[in-house]
């Protein structure tokens, strides 16, 4: 795709988001690609701020924390929205830098948070930042932009502010679409000897054919935290990034070894794992050592990395060069990297307590939803002709690859059967399914957090092949997304509304709806909703009003309880249960026609349950049946030799190996792929 055709892409990108959400378009825009800063790992977390003083001196549009605390991430926007690419000048962007600099340098001043609406996010914010500057090391400025940089401009050399490290990126077109469009933002390139003078001894550990190959060495402690300051969460596999999220707060046992018995800490901790898609070798005194990697991923072992980080930060570096860190390095052939570092990271984290889900988008449930997908149509709303698909992005870019390379007229029929406005991403899913299971409070959190705690549930509610997730439950899931959607229109549009926490405010009226249906013995009618392809006016003035009074009590509590940030307050459980008891949901009760029992609501489930039965039975058939007989007497062979398989899985086997006088039964097909599964982890290879 060319630059031309991506901004033209963008453009039509920022147009959908704010006509889904009534946004302006800048905070459309930066919606759009700090959701992919978060899930690429250049940021931890997004809060939406808008905020521009008067004279447009200040002005910010987000921000974020990151390394408990440590890193505070500040986004600012250059929104041209015009039809061709612009060029954007170092005059335009250190006034854009400077901008934000002054929310910063202003916001510890009370005269300053004087000049901001008590009531508005960035009053609180201002309040936060004053209370928590001396704890935070490094601030990086991230200038968001639809326009090019300016090729004279190389690089933006990092400042120092009272001990505090200042950091500068720009985010422009061309870095935006290597986000959005392709899988790898931005190429990780690391030179050992340009970073450190010299290169690091290794063992060549083992070859682990075509693909790969392994190696042993040791890496100074200062180095892995330097590196890690250079690329943050980037440098964390995906899998990886997501579950040091969820353990909170960094180990206290890694940074007390540091601290009290740094010569110990090599004998005490397991090391790193990780990969790389290419590494540069040199020969030195007869040894192998390395100088270069290239797309380096830490998949186990990130907790020790971000403790010695935190060290570095917190501790000024006290004793890491006394730190001493066992890597095992396997370089990845650049074709297999998607397939082979997901199954690295999962075997590797195996000890931990990761839920399958939080391997992404192999994990077989991302599958089957991206497969619903693609073959569901969605019915036409009315005084529309066509039939449209809900595109679950089960990967970033999914969607605009998709329609990258066909012929135009083929690129119209796809946009036409798949609109922008329909696509849904993994964590868009998760904010839906979590606010409907009655946690906003975990929304709250955010998208890569609530994330975790959406795995968690996905990992425990996926049995017997996930009979659970089926085309029932996609529907309802959509028509979540739908309600939730409108609902953000809604309150952007609502006379009460003051710009600011229209988010909490969606998450909590819904999950609101849901604890009183509950307690009254109904449920929502999703069937209803999917079928219109849009809630009832009924509905939708229903949430507005519980979306009012949450609006009202979150500000009142939170002052209540002396936090001055409301979204912070918004986080915790406290605030759930204090509007649980406080809102007045009994509009609620006029709801008759959206409205089921919840008797009627576990029928469908149950219906939906034995259909989804029936065809995981038929594909698992299809597939034992394609494998050939000749796949299931290698394996039988095995089996037969070894002592891993149990007297009944040995019977199935034997069942399939005698194809086609043969054939397993759908029940016996299912148990045929776990005992493959179960083979291939045991080191059976066909």
């Amino acid at each position: 795709m060319t630059e031309d055709e991506f901004h033209a892409e963008l453009m039509q990108m920022v147009a959908t988001r704010g006509a889904a959400t009534a946004d302006f378009s800048v905070a459309a825009f930066t919606d759009l690609v700090a959701g992919a800063l978060v899930e690429s790992g250049d940021i931890q977390e997004f809060v939406p701020l808008p905020f521009k003083s008067p004279n447009g001196s200040v002005r910010i549009e987000g921000y974020g924390f990151a390394d408990e605390g440590l890193t505070l991430d500040l986004l600012v926007a250059e929104f041209d929205g015009g039809e061709k690419v612009q060029t954007l000048t170092r005059t335009a962007m250190e006034s854009c830098f400077r901008r934000i600099e002054k929310f910063l340098l202003r916001a510890p001043k009370p005269a300053f948070r004087d000049t901001i609406d008590v009531s508005h996010p960035a009053w609180g914010f201002a309040r936060q930042i004053a209370d928590q500057l001396s704890g935070i090391s490094r601030v990086r400025f991230h200038l968001l932009t639809d326009e090019v940089l300016s090729s004279a401009i190389k690089e933006i050399p990092p400042q120092q502010d009272e001990g505090r490290e200042l950091s500068y990126r720009v985010w422009d077109l061309r870095a935006i679409q290597r986000l959005v469009a392709s899988a790898e933002p931005e190429e990780i390139e690391i030179d050992l000897v340009e970073m450190f003078g010299e290169s690091l001894p290794c063992l060549a550990a083992n070859s682990g054919g075509e693909g790969s190959a392994s190696y042993l060495t040791v890496i100074p402690g200062a180095w892995l935290a330097a590196i890690y300051n250079r690329w943050s969460g980037r440098l964390l596999e995906q899998n990886v990034r997501t579950f040091l999220q969820a353990k909170g707060k960094v180990n206290k046992g890694i940074r007390k070894t540091i601290l009290d018995e740094p010569d110990l800490f090599f004998a005490y901790n397991n090391g790193i794992s990780a990969t790389a898609s290419q590494a540069e070798f040199v020969q030195q005194d007869g040894a192998i050592r390395l100088a270069k990697l290239r797309h380096l991923q830490i998949v186990n072992g990130g907790q020790t990395t971000a403790s010695i980080f935190n060290v570095m930060k917190k501790d000024k570096g006290v004793n890491l060069d006394r730190i001493r860190v066992q890597m095992k390095l396997s370089v990845i052939r650049p074709d297999l990297v998607d397939e082979m570092v997901p199954r690295i990271s999962q075997y590797a984290n195996s000890q931990n307590k990761v839920s399958d889900a939080d391997f992404f988008s192999n994990h077989p449930f991302h599958v089957r939803i991206e497969g619903i997908s693609r073959k569901l149509w969605a019915p036409a709303p009315e005084g529309v002709l066509m039939q449209t698909h809900w595109f679950y992005e089960r990967a970033r870019g999914q969607y605009a690859n998709a329609g990258a390379w066909l012929t135009p007229a083929k690129k119209r029929q796809f946009d036409i059967e798949n609109p922008r406005g329909q696509v849904m991403t993994k964590t868009d899913l998760a904010k839906v399914v979590m606010t409907f299971r009655g946690q906003p409070h975990i929304v709250c959190f955010g998208s890569q957090k609530n994330f975790v705690q959406f795995a968690e549930f996905v990992g425990d509610s996926w049995k017997d092949e996930g009979i659970d997730f089926n085309d029932a439950w996609f529907r309802h899931a959509v028509a979540g997304a739908i309600i939730f959607r409108a609902l953000e229109r809604s309150v952007q549009k609502a006379d009460w509304y003051s710009q600011g926490y229209r988010a909490q405010i969606v998450t909590y009226a819904i999950a609101l709806m849901q604890h009183h249906l509950g307690k009254a013995g109904q449920a929502l009618d999703f069937e209803r909703t999917w079928q219109r392809q849009t809630p009832s006016n009924e509905l939708l003035s229903a949430l507005l009003a519980i979306g009012a009074q949450v609006n009202q009590r979150i500000v009142a509590t939170a002052a209540k309880s002396g936090i001055a940030n409301v979204t912070e307050w918004c986080k915790r459980e406290r605030c759930w249960e204090d509007l649980k008891g406080y809102v007045d949901t009994s509009v609620l009760d006029d709801l008759e026609a959206d409205l089921v029992s919840s008797e009627t609501a576990s029928s469908r489930r149950r219906t939906a349950r034995k259909d989804q039965k029936v065809t995981n039975e038929v594909e698992a058939q299809t597939l034992v049946v394609n494998r050939g007989a000749s796949y299931w007497q290698l394996l039988l062979r095995w089996a037969e030799a070894g002592t891993v398989m149990t007297p009944s899985e040995l019977d199935v086997l034997r069942v399939a190996a005698r194809m086609p006088s043969m054939i397993p039964t759908g029940p016996q097909s299912v148990r045929l792929l776990q005992v493959a599964t179960k083979a291939v982890e045991e080191g059976w290879a066909a």
